[in-house]
C-alpha cells in the first residue's frame, strides 16, 4: 500500500508514542463489526420492531432504547438481547491480534464484546479488566494491559449502559471511569479505532478535558473511511455530497479536542495501516543468535569485545535487543547493554534488553526439542531484524569415547540453522556476519546467492552486506556495517 503523506506522518507519530509507552487505543462497535459482531444497529433492530419502529430511521438509538424500556416497564428484553447477541464468541479480527503484540498497555471501550482481552491473553499478556467501578481500586500483578469497558461487560447485561436513563446517571455513578478517562487522555495518545463520535460520554469527557487544558490538549488520531459513492447512505449525487460535507464537519470539530482524522478509502487500510506499524515497531528490535565454543579465527578476547560492542552500539541506537544466552556470547550481550545502559540511564533503559535463557533439563511433559522451538518461536517473535554470529558447540566425540571417555570434537550449532529459519519464516531480515565463520558463514552465503529475495528493496545494504564476509573486514569494522545494514531496514516502508 502506498501511504499518503497524512498516514506516514501518523504512523511515525503514533510509532513513537508506542516506543515510548506513551500509546493508547479506543475501541468502538466498529471494530468488533469486523470479528462478526453486531454493530449497535443490528444490536438494536428486533429491539425497534417491537416498539414498531425501524432502526434504519432512526438518529438517536439511546433514546431508541429509552423508548423501549419506557414501552415494556423494564429492560429485561434489552439484558436478554445484549446476552443473545454476545454468548457466541466470535474469532478476534487481524486488527485486534496485531493491537495485542504491540507493547500497548491501556485501552478503552464502549463495546461489550470480551474480543480486546482475549487477542491480548492469546498473545500471552496479563490482563487487567476493568468493567466496574468497584474493580478501578485493585490491580492485577505484574499486568501488561488494562482493559477499561467503560459501558460494562455482555456477561453482565443489567449492569451495560445502554439507555437515557443509564447516560443520565454516568456522570454520577461512574465518576471514576470518567475521571481515569481524563487522566488518561492528558497523559497519552489515543488511536480511536472502529469509533463514531456519537456516544454522549466520550464527548462530555474529551471536552471536559479540553477545557480543563484550555486547549492545549494531546494530540490524538481516529481512523476514518472516506465517503465514497459506493456507500449504502450515498448512492444519489446528492446524498454523496450531503455526508461528504458532514464529514468534513465532522473532521473539523474533532480538531477541537486535538484529534486528527487519519482518512482510508477502504476499512482493510485499517489493517494496513495497523500492520505498517507493528512491522517498523519490530525492526527496532533485534535478535542476536549465536554460539560460540570456539572463535575461530579470531581471538576469544577479540571476540567478546567485538560482543560487546556491537551490543552498546545498539542500545545507543535506540535499539531493543533480544537473545538466548547463546553458549559463549549471551554473558558479552548482556554486559555490552548494560554498559550503555547505565551510561546514559535518562536515554536509554533496561527494557531495551530482552533475555531469554534456555531451560536446560526436561521437568514437564514436553520434550526439550519441541519446547525449545516453541521458546524460539516467541523469542524471535519480539524481532523485525536477526544478527547471526559464530554458531558452533562442543559435543562428546563418540567415535573416540572408549580411548577417552571425556573426548569432544566442535561441530557447527543445528540451534543457529533453527532460529534462520524461524526468523525468515516469521518474515524477519537477516543479518549473518559472515566473518565471524562457522555456521554464521554458511548463512552470509545463503542470503548473498538470493539477496533479492532477503532484501527487497534496499538496494543500498548490498555494499555493506558483502563486507561481512570480506576477509580484509575485521569485527570491530562489522560494527559500522551492521548499524548501515539495520538504518536502510528501518527506514524503508513495507
Amino acid at each position: 500500500m502506498n501511504f499518503t503523506s497524512q498516514q506516514e506522518s501518523f504512523i511515525k507519530n503514533y510509532l513513537k508514542k508506542i516506543i515510548n509507552g506513551e500509546a493508547a487505543i479506543f475501541a468502538g462497535a466498529g471494530l468488533s463489526v469486523g470479528a462478526g459482531f453486531v454493530d449497535w444497529r443490528g444490536l438494536l433492530k428486533d429491539i425497534a420492531e417491537e416498539i414498531e419502529l425501524e432502526v434504519d430511521k432512526e438518529t438517536d438509538l439511546i433514546s431508541l432504547t429509552q423508548f423501549h424500556v419506557n414501552e415494556k416497564g423494564g429492560r429485561g428484553r434489552i439484558n436478554q438481547k445484549i446476552i443473545d447477541e454476545f454468548k457466541e464468541k466470535a474469532e478476534a479480527s487481524e486488527n485486534h491480534k496485531i493491537l495485542s503484540r504491540l507493547p500497548i498497555r491501556t485501552y478503552w471501550t464502549t463495546n461489550y464484546d470480551s474480543l480486546i482481552e482475549d487477542a491480548l491473553e492469546e498473545a500471552s499478556k496479563r490482563v487487567d479488566i476493568k468493567h466496574m467501578v468497584s474493580q478501578l481500586p485493585d490491580t492485577t500483578y505484574k499486568r501488561d494491559a488494562v482493559v477499561y469497558k467503560m459501558h460494562g461487560d455482555a456477561k453482565y447485561p443489567a449492569q451495560a449502559t445502554i439507555t437515557k436513563d443509564d447516560y443520565e446517571r454516568y456522570h454520577r455513578k461512574n465518576e471514576a471511569f470518567v475521571t481515569a478517562l481524563s487522566s488518561d487522555l492528558i497523559s497519552k495518545t489515543f488511536l480511536f479505532l472502529g469509533f463514531s463520535f456519537t456516544d454522549p460520554n466520550l464527548d462530555y469527557i474529551l471536552s471536559r478535558v479540553r477545557l480543563f487544558l484550555d486547549g492545549d490538549t494531546r494530540p490524538h488520531y481516529c481512523i476514518i473511511k472516506r465517503v465514497s459513492k459506493n456507500d449504502k447512505n450515498s448512492s444519489t449525487k446528492a446524498d454523496f455530497d450531503y455526508n461528504t460535507r458532514r464529514q468534513q464537519l465532522l473532521i473539523s470539530d474533532l480538531r477541537r479536542f486535538q484529534i486528527e482524522a487519519v482518512l482510508i478509502d477502504e476499512y482493510s487500510d485499517i489493517t494496513e495501516l495497523l500492520q505498517e506499524i507493528e512491522n517498523r515497531f519490530k525492526r527496532n528490535t533485534i535478535f542476536i543468535s549465536g554460539s560460540a565454543a570456539d572463535y575461530s579465527p579470531h581471538s576469544e578476547s577479540d571476540s567478546l569485545e567485538f560482543i560487546h560492542s556491537l551490543t552498546k552500539k545498539l542500545i545507543e541506537e535506540k535499539y531493543s535487543v533480544v537473545n538466548g544466552f547463546g553458549l559463549g556470547v549471551g554473558s558479552a550481550v548482556i554486559n555490552g547493554a548494560l554498559e550503555a545502559i547505565y551510561n546514559a540511564p535518562k536515554k536509554l533503559n533496561e527494557e531495551q534488553l530482552i533475555m531469554r535463557p534456555f531451560p536446560q533439563k526436561k521437568t514437564g511433559r514436553k520434550e526439550l526439542s519441541e519446547l525449545w522451538h516453541e521458546y524460539r518461536e516467541r523469542m524471535i517473535a519480539f524481532a523485525g531484524i536477526a544478527i547471526f554470529i559464530f554458531g558452533n558447540k562442543v559435543v562428546p566425540d563418540t567415535d573416540n569415547l572408549a580411548a577417552d571417555p571425556h573426548a569432544t570434537k566442535l561441530i557447527l550449532a543445528d540451534g543457529v540453522r533453527k532460529e534462520f529459519n524461524i526468523a525468515i519464516n516469521q518474515g524477519v531480515i537477516p543479518i549473518p556476519i559472515g566473518v565471524t565463520g562457522s555456521v554464521a558463514q554458511e548463512l552470509w552465503q545463503s542470503v548473498e546467492q538470493n539477496f533479492d529475495d532477503y532484501y527487497s528493496g534496499l538496494e543500498d545494504a548490498k555494499d555493506p552486506f558483502l563486507a561481512l564476509n570480506n576477509s580484509g573486514t575485521t569485527l570491530r569494522q562489522c560494527i559500522p556495517l551492521v548499524i548501515d545494514i539495520i538504518s536502510t531496514i528501518t527506514k524503508k516502508k513495507s
